[in-house]
């Protein structure tokens, strides 16, 4: 992790070092490893010139420690290290552009491609992609995509034998509480979208389509962009020459044994119009009528924990209210063992609350499950009841056997939406990862409310992988 912050936080290197270092000390003090010391570098020297010389001295050691303790085959130590980082040799590569965490990419992943190239401006959630995967540095571009699209000529060569590009540029544009991004074409009536900023970036994605010419791309976004279905095509084929083919799905996650209902509009497009078709008819005939996992399968196994009780203060940690990493096995039933791939995991990460004042807390305990701000139990605690048609959404606590709401980036700001059906707290980050079907080992890095975010602007793991799964069977 050091290259990684050496690379994107130089003017925060010693205190992004000192934290690694309070952190792996952590890791070998759980794994009774005692701290070896050594004369010779174990990191680049390079990083001396940022670092005092007792951190660049301690984090030298621990480097050291941890590959004398064969560190390369530890569940956990294997992902700080460098050296395991690997370019994919695959026929099946990938790259993600606004990969976020990597939702997209971990479904992908789990279908059997690789990725070859990933891309997002946002760089804790870079770091998070990078932690949990064994890309190397170089294959990452942290920046805007229009810079890259625009230095493509120095970029080319990472996508030699790419066979898909993904991606779900933000979304706000196309969001169905934005209609005056929208008009109505006077002859055709069909809708199409005014360009603004936000709408900006999906047209640098359509740009490094035309740019890469995969075999196959995804595209994910909100279900409003299904209103301008007609004009995205349009822009794609006038961008790439090519006479692809389109599959537009309007999918709920809940459909596909994911415990959350999720609408989306994912666009599949492939130069094979029989195959891609195929995809659809397959896609389609995987839906149930509802999720066999609920909430409550989600929630399994893990720690019961309460609320941070110094405000203002994110970065603690206790017993109380959990902790970024601990030493944890969670028992698993069948929904954990499906995302967890059959895999036992002895950590247990991001299962932290936040703080919440005494007013909220008497909510979350007195609400009923599947009831909000309306509910006369909590009526006497309510600061917002002269406002009932603003704030009905303010409170909601989520029901145990029923699936989650969609679970959002608002969660950074409050989990006031997504509290707790047994616990008078809001979802922990590992909780809404799971309804996410992240797997138990994928850490997300940052801070608490990094971790929300990222984990709220992901595409399910499991549903990209179904569509994932699709395109591998035309590949193969």
């Amino acid at each position: 992790m050091l290259e990684f912050y050496y690379t994107y936080h130089q003017n925060k290197f010693q205190s992004k070092s000192m934290q690694l270092a309070d952190e792996l000390l952590t890791i070998l003090k759980n794994e009774k490893i005692k701290l070896e010391s050594t004369e010779k570098e174990n990191i680049p020297k390079e990083y001396r010139d940022l670092l005092d010389i007792d951190l660049f001295n301690n984090l030298n050691n621990i480097y050291f420690t941890i590959r004398q303790n064969d560190g390369e085959n530890h569940p956990l130590l294997k992902k700080y290290l460098p050296e395991l980082k690997q370019e994919h040799k695959s026929k099946f590569l990938f790259a993600d552009f606004f990969s976020g965490a990597g939702g997209l990419s971990q479904g992908l992943i789990n279908a059997g491609f690789q990725p070859a190239f990933v891309n997002d401006n946002y760089t804790d959630a870079l770091e998070t992609y990078y932690f949990n995967h064994s890309l190397p540095l170089n294959r990452f571009f942290n920046g805007d995509i229009k810079n890259l699209v625009e230095k493509f000529s120095q970029y080319k060569y990472l996508f030699k034998d790419v066979k898909i590009i993904a991606g779900g540029p933000p979304c706000q544009g196309f969001s169905t509480a934005n209609r005056r991004n929208f008009e109505v074409e006077r002859m055709t009536k069909a809708k199409r979208f005014i360009e603004d900023e936000r709408n900006i970036l999906y047209k640098y994605f359509v740009k490094l389509l035309g740019l890469i010419q995969p075999d196959f791309f995804i595209m994910e976004n909100v279900k409003g962009m299904m209103r301008v279905e007609k004009q995205i095509e349009e822009d794609i084929r006038n961008e790439t020459n090519q006479e692809y083919s389109f599959v537009p799905l309007e999918v709920d996650a809940q459909n596909f044994d994911i415990p959350q209902s999720r609408k989306r509009y994912i666009l599949i497009g492939g130069k094979n119009f029989m195959f891609i078709k195929q995809i659809e008819d397959t896609i389609y005939s995987l839906k149930k009528e509802e999720s066999q996992y609920k909430l409550a399968d989600a929630l399994y196994g893990l720690p019961k924990i309460g609320t941070n009780p110094i405000k203002l203060n994110p970065d603690y940690e206790s017993y109380i209210h959990g902790y970024e990493i601990r030493k944890f096995k969670v028992k698993q039933n069948k929904f954990l063992k499906e995302i967890n791939k059959g895999i036992e995991i002895p950590y247990l990460f991001n299962h932290k609350s936040r703080y919440n004042n005494e007013n909220d807390l008497k909510i979350f305990r007195l609400l009923p499950e599947g009831e909000n701000s309306l509910h006369a139990s909590i009526q006497h605690l309510n600061n917002y009841t002269n406002r009932n048609h603003i704030f009905k959404d303010k409170y909601y606590k989520l029901k145990s056997n029923e699936v989650s709401k969609t679970i959002t980036s608002h969660m950074k700001f409050d989990c006031h939406m997504y509290i707790h059906p047994k616990q008078a707290r809001g979802l922990s980050p590992r909780e809404a990862a799971r309804i996410q079907t992240f797997p138990d080992d994928y850490v997300f890095r940052g801070s608490l409310n990094d971790w929300y975010k990222q984990v709220g602007n992901a595409v399910p793991v499991k549903l990209a992988e179904v569509i994932a799964n699709e395109i591998m069977k035309y590949l193969k």
